[in-house]
């Protein structure tokens, strides 16, 4: 991408990765157990049906090393003061060091280019590339530009996309697209990165996202030049009401760490923030027959990963306990297991116990 552009490109990871040729899926689903996500869908006869979403979201409370690779002092230190606000947002810690391995790995040589990996997509990058670049920073830039930038920048690291190719932008901005297409021919893309980059919206199945945002940190600059009628829009430099209120719901300081249980006990909990997705664990010693539920005045949906595979999604349910509670039977051979459990209503909050155990 050429300086006067400033926007960021793509970037679509290898799979010669630090963690051992993982593919994107992989990298996130051993991440996190809560990357891969059941949501029930309404409406149907029999069986609920339901969504799986696949997010690149880091271990909740991560504390995520960051280095240089290159670059002037002066530079990397607005970078790192302005990236720094993201723990704020975020239970999650921005470790800078000076050696050693690092999950985020930032680069200034690509002049003209500012991209960053999304998410845990850094751990299929090689150990000695960088995985994100800003490409037109320089000692005197002001810190408006570097505010917008590394904002941005930081929040495809933490697992954030464009905001215009959020599901629920489709139509909502009037593109004119011959000219869209006339205009990025100017910095050197073709169609088919017009399309992928611009156009093109992510499934709702592979994002956990809000209503369209114009003013999000994650949105491009659209001039009216390139819409239909009169709809522009300018630089965000700073973070949205909805930014802050997203970014918290994936990354929750109230969150506890992943919980261990034990078989025939029971397991108090709290969805403390909307969208909280609780996450537990367990091995099974003897092939049986397990009844895992949860109990308590709210509506949850509980998923069975396993065994051993994090990112598989066994089987889920939503109401089949007492009430509005989850509950699965299920015949398991020794393993590890894990479970999530997540409020049925996106916004809502409640408390609840969990609990799995031999059936008799």
């Amino acid at each position: 991408m050429r300086h006067t552009c400033k926007i960021c490109s793509p970037f679509v990871p290898g799979l010669s990765g630090e963690a051992g040729h993982l593919s994107s899926d992989e990298a996130a689903a051993n991440e996190r157990v809560g990357n891969t996500r059941i949501t029930p869908l309404r409406g149907g006869a029999g069986r609920p049906r339901a969504a799986v979403e696949k997010l690149k979201l880091w271990e909740n409370g991560r504390t995520l090393k960051v280095k240089f690779l290159d670059g002037n002092a002066a530079v990397q230190a607005k970078v790192q003061a302005v990236a720094k606000e993201w723990e704020q947002l975020a239970n999650i810690k921005l470790e800078f060091v000076a050696s050693g391995t690092a999950q985020i790995r930032i680069s200034f040589a690509e002049k003209g280019f500012s991209w960053s990996t999304v998410g845990t997509d850094a751990l299929t990058v090689a150990a000695d590339k960088s995985t994100m670049n800003y490409g037109w920073l320089e000692p005197d830039t002001e810190l408006r530009e570097y505010q917008r930038v590394v904002r941005h920048e930081f929040g495809h690291a933490l697992g954030m996309i464009h905001e215009h190719q959020n599901p629920a932008a489709q139509g909502q901005i009037p593109w004119d697209k011959p000219k869209v297409y006339a205009y990025y021919a100017q910095q050197g893309w073709n169609k088919d990165d017009v399309d992928f980059n611009i156009f093109q919206v992510y499934s709702e199945d592979s994002t956990n996202h809000t209503a369209f945002d114009p003013t999000s940190i994650m949105e491009y600059a659209i001039p009216d030049s390139l819409t239909i009628g009169s709809y522009a829009i300018g630089w965000n430099t700073e973070f949205s009401p909805m930014d802050v209120e997203f970014m918290k719901r994936q990354y929750p300081k109230a969150a506890p760490a992943m919980t261990e249980l034990t078989m025939g006990k029971r397991v108090s909990a709290d969805l403390a923030t909307a969208g909280e997705v609780d996450e537990f664990h367990f091995g099974v010693a003897s092939a049986a027959t397990y009844i895992m539920s949860t109990e308590g005045p709210t509506d949850t949906v509980l998923t069975l990963h396993g065994p051993g595979d994090r990112g598989a999604v066994l089987t889920w349910d939503d109401d089949r306990g007492q009430g509005t509670n989850a509950r699965i039977v299920r015949k398991l051979q020794p393993g590890e297991y894990w479970l999530t459990v997540r409020h049925k209503k996106a916004a809502a909050t409640g408390s609840y116990s969990v609990g799995v155990k031999k059936r008799a």
